[in-house]
């Protein structure tokens, strides 16, 4: 949603947001948004001595106060279902959690996860709890809309900023090569946001390429090459490409010596306690190649665990 930013340097980030918090400038219920080193908070008024910018802020599914006494903090909105990891002390309180997801008026359907991410297709089942029975939606962000299946492709909305992020870096003229594209956010927000020459959106799963198809057609995002098959052999067809996106975060390295042989910068997302050995293990692959990698920028995406969080590493073979 567009409304004005105050764009504060990271260092101070903290302290801002306090000052904000307690003279109520702050607007509520929206993500602080940010890039690589600033951050952009949604006010109600301007702060002397800082920049105002026009930008647009996605909404923060944070839990009603009414949840909070079952001790849930969050919970994602894809589209108009509401998903819930309802944990197993809470199991005979589901449908009380649930009827009060649905009271919120753009939720229309409520499921519970009952599984993890699993399998190369990467998707997770899911227990209906209240409203409409559906797993297919219409999800937006920056102005995007994209068709998803929870039960059958892997779509995570708390991705939303940095998917605009990446969209921001990508220059006229360039090719992508998106690996693990599921129905395209990151391909499509490039499309949408840059002016690339063209990108080549990579998925096994068939009902993610489906739902790839419809959203170029629904968001009028020509320039993409929708293809079916494993990344890792797909890849090896393409031209070489000015920038390779591996949204993979659990299986990206065994992909890694393949991006990096057709790739100038990659985006390389990652899922760890320890970072410094990630960069290590990268290092040590670089060398084992015969390569040139240099790791341009470290970026903490967002938290995955109490000790782990989710990484993108960007690197150049240039």
């Amino acid at each position: 949603m567009p409304m004005r930013g105050l764009k504060v340097p990271k260092r101070e980030g903290e302290s801002i947001r306090k000052s904000l918090v307690e003279e109520n400038i702050l607007v509520k219920g929206y993500k602080i948004e940010r890039d690589e080193g600033f951050l952009y908070f949604p006010v109600k008024r301007e702060v002397p001595g800082y920049d105002m910018v026009e930008m647009d802020f996605q909404e923060s599914p944070s839990a009603p106060e009414s949840l909070g006494r079952f001790g849930l903090k969050s919970f994602d909105i894809i589209g108009d279902i509401a998903v819930v990891d309802i944990p197993e002390e809470l199991e005979d309180k589901k449908m009380e959690i649930a009827s009060i997801l649905l009271s919120r008026s753009s939720v229309h359907t409520v499921v519970g996860k009952t599984s993890r991410i699993s399998g190369p297709l990467r998707t997770r089942t899911f227990e209906h709890l209240l409203g409409e029975e559906k797993t297919v939606t219409i999800h937006k962000e920056y102005g995007i809309l994209f068709k998803v299946d929870i039960e059958h492709v892997y779509f995570n909305p708390r991705l939303s900023t940095e998917r605009r992020r990446i969209a921001q870096k990508v220059s006229p003229g360039e090719v992508v090569i998106d690996m693990f594209c599921g129905v395209g956010p990151f391909s499509i927000m490039i499309a949408k946001h840059s002016q690339p020459k063209i990108i080549y959106a990579i998925d096994i799963n068939a009902r993610a390429i489906e739902l790839l198809k419809d959203n170029i057609v629904l968001n009028k995002a020509n320039r993409i090459i929708p293809i079916l098959g494993d990344a890792g052999e797909e890849i090896t067809h393409l031209e070489c490409a000015d920038r390779v996106i591996m949204n993979l975060p659990q299986n990206a390295f065994e992909f890694l010596p393949k991006a990096l042989s057709h790739g100038r910068i990659i985006h390389y997302y990652c899922i760890t306690s320890d970072i410094e050995k990630e960069c290590q293990r990268i290092h040590s692959l670089s060398q084992n190649l015969g390569q040139n990698v240099h790791i341009m920028n470290l970026t903490t995406v967002k938290s995955y665990a109490p000790d782990m969080d989710m990484y993108r590493i960007d690197l150049s073979t240039a």
